[in-house]
């Protein structure tokens, strides 16, 4: 799941923190909006192996603009495209969502299969649920399945949310580079909900070694990726953001959360808590199994429920 500075933006135009829009663009001069898993679908089919993300981000920067949304596309190709508030809450203090967009690209050794060429086809088992690969590959819902819920918020005009910073980082499998990389000075918001886990239910607040909870979520880690020097993710005693996760995933779920910490802060939440030590954090997502492996799937279902918890989430922030 991570110096130099950045050369100046490839956007042609100044970013602005809440990302106003032009409103002289007629919503049907926008594309439609699709649903989380087709833009899913849509991502997978874009070259994204960790240090090959181009393809990807380039894809990402287009969706925004054609959303006529700012955006800002940097050297390391990390994204960053702002949405305004909905009608009447345009001026509250932003969130920022975070996804990485890189993959590990792994397949059985008698697949015929080019990551940096060939589409991934996801498949879904309508019986038991699970997306996977159409060939013995990686799927790439580790992150995609957060980047794409993310584009699903980004896409639609009927939500309720707060000002949107949406941050899509690359090379997060082998050492968190993009976001080490990423100019923080972008943001304006101190709220930022990282949706990169692998376990329907939890939220993840902190390392489970620095003052957070006692309960670790498992997450695989890459040897490239224990190689790198990670900071840590400081637990907050103190989180309005989380004590709001709380409260609304008791509303839409009908029961308690499970808040939990990481082994080797494995999202980049700890890079951006070295950078914004001020921020209050959190990491949610669908249930994925097996990830970095061609065995790897994620379950349809708890995709849907995430995009609709998330939904509901900024509609009460």
């Amino acid at each position: 799941m991570l110096k130099n500075l950045f050369a100046p933006f490839i956007a042609p135009f100044v970013f602005l923190p809440f990302c106003l829009c032009d409103d002289t663009v007629n919503d049907t001069e926008r594309p439609a909006a699709k649903t989380a898993y087709e833009y899913f679908v849509e991502l997978s089919k874009y070259p994204r192996c960790s240090g090959s993300e181009k393809p990807a981000s380039d894809f990402l920067a287009a969706f925004g603009r054609a959303h006529n949304l700012d955006t800002r596309q940097d050297e390391a190709f990390n994204v960053l495209i702002g949405k305004r508030g909905s009608v009447g809450r345009e001026n509250e203090p932003p969130i920022i969502l975070q996804a990485h967009i890189d993959m590990v690209c792994e397949k059985d050794d008698d697949v015929d299969h080019d990551f940096e060429r060939d589409a991934i086809v996801p498949v879904i088992d309508r019986d038991s649920d699970w997306i996977t690969a159409e060939k013995r590959t990686t799927l790439g819902a580790d992150d995609g399945s957060g980047v794409s819920v993310i584009m699903a918020v980004l896409a639609a005009n009927s939500l309720s949310h707060p000002p949107i910073e949406a941050v899509f980082t690359t090379e997060e499998e082998i050492g968190m580079n993009g976001a080490e990389r990423f100019d923080v000075s972008w943001l304006s918001g101190r709220r930022l909900l990282n949706l990169d886990m692998v376990q329907e239910g939890a939220i993840v607040v902190g390392d489970g070694h620095a003052g957070g909870p006692d309960l670790v979520v498992p997450i695989a880690v890459t040897a490239r990726m224990k190689a790198a020097v990670i900071p840590e993710w400081p637990y907050k005693p103190d989180s309005p953001l989380r004590d709001r996760m709380v409260d609304v995933f008791r509303e839409y779920y009908g029961e308690e959360p499970m808040l939990a910490g990481l082994q080797h802060a494995a999202v980049e939440c700890a890079v951006f808590a070295s950078k914004m030590p001020d921020a209050d954090m959190a990491s949610i997502g669908p249930d994925i199994v097996d990830i970095h492996t061609p065995n790897e799937r994620m379950r349809l279902s708890s995709y849907n429920r995430v995009y609709g918890y998330l939904v509901k989430l900024l509609e009460r922030l």
